[in-house]
C-alpha cells in the first residue's frame, strides 16, 4: 500500500482505500474483469496510472522542497565569501535564503503559500543569470535549470490539486476564495524581490565602476587631469591632504575608489566600502 501523504484529502485517489486487495480477489476473476496487480491490490489501468502520477508528483514536491533547504545551506556555508561584497549585499542574500528555507520546509508540508512562494524564487532564477549580477558566475546554469526545474514541477496539473486546498462539496457552487491580505502578501514578496534583484544589480555596478576607477589611476598620472573625467552629477569627490576618494552615486554611494597622491600626481588607488 502506497504511503498516505495528506490522510485528510481523499479527493486524491492515493489517500483513499483504493482498490481491492489481492486476497480478497482470485487472480482469474480479477483478470477476467482486466484489473492489474499493483502492490498485491487489484486495480484498473486508469487507476494505476493515477496512482503512479500522484506518487510521483508528491515525491517531487518534497524533492523541489529539499533543493530550496539545500540551496539555503550553500548560501550559509559560503557567507564569509558572501560578507566580502558587504554588509547591505549580505543581508538582502541571507533574507532571500530565510525565503527559500521557508518556501523549502512549506513544500515539505504541501502548503499552498510555500508554493506561490517558490515559484517567485524559481522565476528569480531564471532571470538572474542574464543580469550583471551573476552572468560571469560559474553557478549561473545550475540557477537556471533548478529554476526550470522547480517551475516544471510545481505547475503540473497534479501538483496544483495536491497544493490546493480541498473542494467543498457542500455546495456545487462553492468557489474557492484567496483572503486579500494573502493576496497582498503575495505582492508584496513580488516587490520585494524586484526591489531586492534591483539594489543587488546597482551595488555591484557601482562595485565594478569602482574598481574600474582605481584600475585607470596609473601611477604618474596628473591629478587634476584624471579627476576631471569623473562629472560631479555622477561621482561625489572627497577630497583630503593626500588623497582624494571617489564615490559612484550609483549602489547608494556604498563603493569609493581611494586615490592618493603627492598634490600634482597620481601615486596609488584602492577601493573600499563605506558600511
Amino acid at each position: 500500500m502506497l504511503k498516505k501523504y495528506q490522510p485528510e484529502r481523499t479527493d486524491l485517489l492515493i489517500n483513499t482505500d483504493w482498490g481491492i486487495p489481492s486476497d480478497q480477489l482470485p487472480r482469474e476473476t480479477a483478470e477476467s474483469r482486466g484489473l492489474k496487480l499493483f502492490h498485491d491490490r487489484w486495480i484498473t489501468k486508469a487507476e494505476k496510472r493515477q496512482l503512479r502520477d500522484e506518487h510521483g508528483t508528491y515525491d517531487s514536491i518534497r524533492i523541489v522542497g529539499c533543493l530550496l533547504m539545500v540551496i539555503t545551506l550553500l548560501i550559509f556555508i559560503n557567507i564569509g565569501d558572501i560578507f566580502r561584497d558587504g554588509i547591505l549585499y549580505t543581508s538582502l542574500v541571507v533574507v532571500f535564503g530565510f525565503v527559500m528555507l521557508t518556501a523549502g520546509i512549506g513544500l515539505i508540508r504541501f502548503k499552498r503559500f510555500a508554493r506561490n512562494i517558490a515559484v517567485l524564487v524559481f522565476l528569480s532564477f531564471l532571470v538572474l543569470p542574464f543580469t550583471p549580477l551573476l552572468r560571469d558566475d560559474k553557478g549561473s546554469p545550475f540557477i537556471a535549470i533548478s529554476g526550470l526545474i522547480g517551475l516544471y514541477y510545481l505547475l503540473r496539473k497534479t501538483a496544483r490539486k495536491i497544493i490546493a486546498s480541498p473542494v467543498e462539496s457542500t455546495s456545487a457552487d462553492t468557489k474557492e476564495k484567496r483572503p486579500v491580505v494573502r493576496k497582498a502578501a503575495y505582492a508584496i514578496l513580488l516587490l520585494l524581490a524586484v526591489f531586492a534583484t534591483y539594489t543587488i544589480y546597482d551595488v555591484r555596478q557601482a562595485k565594478r565602476t569602482a574598481a574600474d576607477i582605481c584600475l585607470n589611476a596609473e601611477k604618474g598620472t596628473p591629478l587634476g587631469k584624471f579627476l576631471s573625467k569623473f562629472p560631479e552629477k555622477d561621482y561625489k569627490m572627497i577630497r583630503r591632504a593626500e588623497s582624494v576618494m571617489i564615490v559612484p552615486k550609483s549602489g547608494m554611494g556604498r563603493n569609493y575608489c581611494k586615490v592618493s597622491h603627492d598634490g600634482r600626481i597620481i601615486t596609488g588607488a584602492k577601493t573600499g566600502t563605506n558600511d
